[in-house]
């Protein structure tokens, strides 16, 4: 898998994705003023954005120009299926982890479209670990939205900022004690030692589930109301954040580019049916976790991390229905990197020098 700059600003890759596109294949374009978003229906549906002149997320060209692999992990913002591991996992023929077909090369129809939204859906059948087949309507709504979190109102920087909902709706009858099912989005960036992943949340010592891969140890930093996770992509590591915690969001900056991301779960944490979703074995079950945030940091090889939300299963007289997920994602630079720095501090109820 190739690497990306840790800099995209130097390279805007984001404006390469779109000169490959134009060669043939589908891409939806919306601008709003210092930013513009493009959403691909062949690639996903994910996600790209460009604000000032930057390309804001991870984007491997090279399987954007070659799509043939058997994970065509473009970057971007993902829409995926959950749970990824455990006796429900999508991701997995036996022991072996596997993307479905309908997930990695099935290209989204356009359903709506105008100045700042389009709708994308898809009809697939979907084969858990179990073997058991969800005939599946996939819908993923996107928004650019007109204005800027109230946190970013009157701050010194250009920003950017779009809505997704992405649902899962389950055809015929398929029992929750034969399958489970929740939208998750995964948006994936370019990892450097200045990216600094972190969630906004009260009680933040108990707020994290590290039930994923190896502890992080000392690349998670407690504050008064939150927490920041070194995320550099040179140590593969994943936590979850408990939907139980009241977490305003997650996000990343980086100081060196004036660079803020901010990302909310706008569904209701008190809705649906919330499980493990993890790539991991679950010795204790799907319900093992609750999670409606997670965190990734990457190893060498990829160089990345993601800032995910997780929805929740409907489950109507024990009948899997499906399930939906409303996100927000934020973009903002600011023209000072103190500004900046003293926003996220004071979000984090930490100290400042």
């Amino acid at each position: 898998m190739s690497q990306s700059s840790n800099h995209p600003e130097t390279e805007n890759r984001y404006r390469r994705l779109l000169d490959l596109k134009a060669k043939g294949e589908a891409v939806l374009t919306f601008d709003h003023g210092v930013g513009q978003v493009a959403l691909c229906p062949d690639m996903g549906g994910r996600v790209f954005a460009e604000l000032a002149g930057r390309s804001m997320h991870r984007i491997d060209l090279e399987t954007v120009a070659d799509p043939r692999h058997a994970f065509n992990n473009f970057g971007g913002g993902n829409f995926w299926p959950a749970p990824e591991g455990g006796r429900f996992a999508f991701n997995y023929r036996g022991d072996a982890w596997y993307v479905q077909p309908v997930i990695n090369c099935q290209p989204f129809g356009v359903a709506a479209r105008d100045r700042t939204a389009a709708t994308i859906v898809k009809e697939i059948a979907l084969v858990n670990r179990g073997e058991t087949v969800l005939d599946v309507a996939m819908r993923r709504e996107l928004a650019v939205l007109p204005d800027a979190p109230a946190l970013l109102r009157g701050a010194a920087c250009q920003v950017l900022s779009y809505r997704t909902v992405d649902s899962f709706e389950v055809r015929g009858e398929v029992s929750a004690e034969d399958a489970l099912i929740a939208a998750w989005t995964l948006e994936q960036f370019d990892a450097s030692p200045e990216t600094v992943s972190f969630a906004v949340v009260d009680q933040p010592r108990a707020a994290i589930n590290f039930d994923y891969y190896d502890h992080p140890r000392e690349r998670i930093r407690f504050h008064r109301r939150g927490f920041v996770y070194r995320t550099d992509g040179q140590c593969r590591g994943q936590i979850g954040i408990n939907r139980s915690a009241g977490t305003s969001c997650v996000g990343f900056y980086d100081l060196s580019r004036r660079l803020l991301c901010l990302r909310e779960n706008r569904s209701d944490p008190r809705e649906g049916v919330f499980f493990n979703i993890a790539d991991n074995d679950q010795p204790d079950g799907p319900w093992s976790a609750v999670d409606n945030y997670s965190i990734f940091n990457s190893d060498p090889d990829m160089r990345a991390f993601e800032l995910e939300t997780i929805g929740s299963a409907r489950v109507d007289g024990g009948r899997l229905t499906g399930s939906q997920l409303v996100s927000v994602t934020t973009f903002a630079i600011f023209e000072q990197a103190a500004d900046l720095e003293r926003l996220t501090m004071k979000m984090l109820g930490a100290a400042t020098k």
